[in-house]
């Protein structure tokens, strides 16, 4: 009887030991199943690393005010995308490194040269704290600039030198610090808006400042010699602009089908302290005028007084860019690309030859492309 019990004892741990046992495989089941089912744990870091790299033969057509390029053409570009987001809890935060870098080819330009095509890389970061169902307290940084130089190839002479160098390595450059609030419903969609944003423009290279709008710390300096003017030192600028204004940016990604992807975003900045460009002293000394200081210039007055000449081109403080990028997968890694950029920004200022008198000025840019591709995502 006493062995019987032992017995019975045993089995009845062993019976409870598996039971036990089950429990603890039912709750690891649900735990993983909760996991890939996308619901987000209290109790656990979310990190996602998701990007892109490839490869892209395009067609583009750049409008003649475009600082990135001109013209109609056949080009190849590569491109990287790279991106580590963070959520738990109440906080929310995104993180992105965006580059690009393309060669063009012409058999209408001088020497059947090959020039640059397109070239940008941003850096964007942005935090934010649930405050109610949708919407998040955040503050966002972001920074863009290009790797090399780029040259005009309007005018002589056509091969690259300093010359004809329009643009290079922060100079721009462009910074924005903000503090807003985001509206996101879902995560396709994304609303920030700050009232309260510094937007700082970068120009290293004082030959190129005047291009985009950076202040003077000094005027051309000239010589006389023989009743003839005749200049000894360039005007200097200082190197960094800063504005403060509002911003806002609406941005879309998401999968129409399972093979189209669609991304779009539309951002806007309007400065508070708006500047007048040198251009506006140029001008007046253009038609006649004496000189004056910026506190005594009247754009209004001006500009009645010229009624053919927008003086609004010369007042900076409007910045807004809109893009839009359909991706349909062919296979695997094969990809049509189709993307669109549509940008103005009164900081920056083009001659173009035969107008505004031939002083640089400002005016909308815009760029399509089109293009085939191979392209890795992970």
């Amino acid at each position: 009887m006493k062995k019987i019990c032992v017995a019975l004892g045993v089995l009845f741990m062993a019976i409870a030991s598996a039971f036990a046992d089950d429990n603890e495989l039912v709750k690891t089941a649900t735990s993983i199943s909760t996991k890939s089912s996308g619901e987000i744990s209290t109790d656990s870091i979310y990190w996602t690393f998701p990007g892109s790299v490839g490869l892209n033969i395009n067609q583009a057509y750049f409008s003649p005010y475009c600082m990135e390029g001109a013209g109609s053409s056949v080009s190849m570009d590569a491109f990287l995308n790279l991106n580590a987001n963070y959520k738990k809890n109440r906080v929310k935060w995104d993180n992105s490194f965006a580059a690009k870098y393309g060669l063009i080819y012409s058999n209408e330009f001088e020497g059947d040269e090959i020039r640059k095509n397109i070239d940008e890389f941003g850096l964007y970061s942005k935090f934010g704290y649930k405050m109610a169902q949708y919407w998040y307290a955040s503050a966002l940084a972001s920074l863009e600039s290009q790797f090399t130089s780029s040259y005009s190839y309007e005018e002589e002479p056509y091969k690259n030198s300093d010359s004809t160098r329009i643009s290079s390595f922060f100079a721009p450059g462009y910074a924005k610090i903000s503090l807003g609030f985001d509206y996101v419903p879902n995560k396709y969609i994304s609303l920030f808006v700050s009232p309260l944003t510094t937007r700082f423009t970068f120009c290293r290279l004082n030959e190129l400042a005047s291009n985009y709008g950076m202040d003077t710390i000094s005027g051309d300096k000239y010589r006389e010699i023989d009743g003839k003017k005749e200049l000894v030192q360039p005007a200097e600028y200082k190197k960094v602009r800063s504005e403060l204004g509002a911003y806002g940016i609406l941005r879309s990604d998401f999968d129409i089908t399972q093979n189209i992807h669609f991304f779009s975003s539309l951002e806007a900045f309007y400065a508070y302290n708006k500047a007048i460009s040198k251009y506006t002293h140029e001008y007046t000394k253009w038609h006649g005028q004496q000189d004056y200081k910026d506190k005594d210039f009247n754009p209004e007055t001006y500009h009645n007084s010229h009624p053919g000449q927008d003086i609004k081109k010369f007042v900076h403080g409007w910045y807004y860019k809109w893009k839009l990028e359909l991706l349909m997968k062919l296979t695997k890694h094969i990809n049509v690309s189709f993307k669109t950029q549509l940008k103005y920004d009164n900081a920056e200022m083009k001659t173009i030859e035969g107008e505004n008198c031939g002083l640089p000025f400002a005016d909308v840019q815009f760029w399509e492309s089109t293009s085939l591709g191979i392209t890795y995502q992970f």
